[in-house]
């Protein structure tokens, strides 16, 4: 099918520095979205999004990432692949360390990882 030149010309749209949702496979996102869906019939719609704690949401996804690595596909309790659990708590945390700060209770105070660390030559 041959284009009319009036149909070929295409109009300006200024998108420079904008989100670029096209590159999101959405089908990826498919098994997260029912994770979501019987996250809602077993708590409430968005539930999650009255807020948990940081670190509660990261033993979820934690957990869920383990029994992956360890071999197993599905979880027990919802019947859906733990990869899609995966996608949602980290969408969960994502959404709370924009949304609820406050819910940080990650210990800082004692991570290693935030202090410097020393090593002596031969120890």
């Amino acid at each position: 099918m041959k284009l009319k030149k009036s149909m070929m010309e295409n109009g300006i749209r200024y998108n420079k520095g904008k989100v670029k949702w096209s590159l999101v496979p959405f089908s990826a996102l498919e098994g997260m979205v029912k994770v979501l869906e019987f996250g809602a019939e077993k708590y409430s719609i968005h539930n999650w999004k009255k807020g948990l704690p940081y670190t509660e949401v990261c033993e979820s996804l934690m957990r869920h990432l383990f029994s992956f690595l360890e071999g197993e596909d599905i979880d027990n309790e919802s019947g859906l692949h733990h990869k899609d659990h995966i996608l949602a708590n980290a969408l969960f945390l994502s959404w709370l360390i924009e949304n609820k700060p406050e819910l940080d209770n990650r210990d800082v105070e004692n991570n290693l990882s935030n202090k410097p660390v020393l090593y002596e030559h031969g120890k």
